[in-house]
């Protein structure tokens, strides 16, 4: 049996390669991983179809619809990958069109597994599901045997697509903040800022990954948060102190959209806030004390 350290430490290898490789390689890569990704996804709709019950997909609880929320904004915000899009595809209106296409796929993919999920589940089993893991047995259970091996499959190429695409944008925001000697554009001088940038956005990764691997998992619990404010207040703020010290950008509708989007993020902020900590019965007592 290979070690957890080794077999993540071979994917993080095989992934520095890929990152090293350029942006075109890494596009190439990408697509390939996509196209085996929809395959399994396609052989797991087929699979599942047969134990799908119209009749359970009319059941919802709108009460927990909140809890969602943090999970939708974790899946569709991959904002510091925007700049090298740019980059790689040569005009805003490629990347817009990237972005639009790119976020539909997957919403269109989620929406079909959640449907797998609810129409094939009954409720008394869906509430106790705990982890992704729990969702892919108890399909297994009422499906084909084989529905296990494509979810494993495809969860294994969306990784690894969720990891080319961030870790590009990520390697370039590390080598754009590299000292200026580090940018002379010669050879080797170029080669060295690739190494050490791809150095500096895998190495704490991988490190946190072989000394705490549960840690990504709690880190996800709030991941939501972290995002929100990195991809919705702090654009919205860096859009607004542009506009005022006479920087162009470009965002339709005045002010309205940046007070509307920094509205919503602290709406959401504070709804998972609420889950996470339970304020409410604190609160109740403290109004009942006054």
């Amino acid at each position: 049996e290979i070690p957890p350290w080794l077999g993540t430490s071979a994917f993080a290898a095989v992934s520095g390669l890929a990152l090293y490789s350029g942006p075109k390689k890494i596009d190439l890569l990408n697509r390939a991983c996509v196209y085996a990704a929809l395959y399994s996804f396609v052989q797991l709709i087929v699979r599942c179809s047969g134990s799908l019950q119209p009749q359970l997909l009319a059941r919802a609880n709108w009460e927990v619809t909140s809890t969602c929320i943090p999970i939708m904004v974790v899946a569709f915000t991959f904002h510091n990958i925007v700049p090298s899009l740019v980059g790689y595809l040569g005009s805003p209106r490629a990347v817009i069109k990237a972005i639009l296409i790119g976020s539909f796929i997957p919403f269109f993919l989620y929406i079909i597994w959640q449907a797998i999920i609810l129409g094939t589940l009954p409720e008394s089993l869906v509430y106790t599901l705990k982890s992704g893991t729990d969702v892919v047995r108890a399909i297994g259970s009422t499906s084909s045997d084989k529905v296990s091996m494509h979810v494993s499959i495809f969860s294994f190429f969306a990784i690894v697509t969720s990891l080319l695409g961030i870790g590009m944008g990520c390697n370039d925001f590390v080598k754009d903040a590299l000292p200026k000697s580090f940018k002379d554009f010669t050879k080797k001088r170029k080669r060295v800022a690739n190494l050490s940038s791809l150095a500096l956005t895998l190495t704490p990764p991988l490190a946190i990954s072989v000394v705490a691997p549960g840690a990504f998992y709690a880190a996800l619990e709030y991941s939501g948060t972290f995002r929100l404010i990195l991809f919705g207040i702090v654009p919205a703020m860096m859009v607004w102190s542009g506009r005022r010290k006479g920087e162009l950008a470009w965002v339709p509708g005045g002010d309205l959209p940046l007070l509307f989007v920094m509205a919503a993020a602290f709406t959401v902020i504070g709804m998972e806030m609420h889950a996470k900590t339970n304020i409410t019965p604190w609160l109740t007592k403290l109004i009942l004390r006054q």
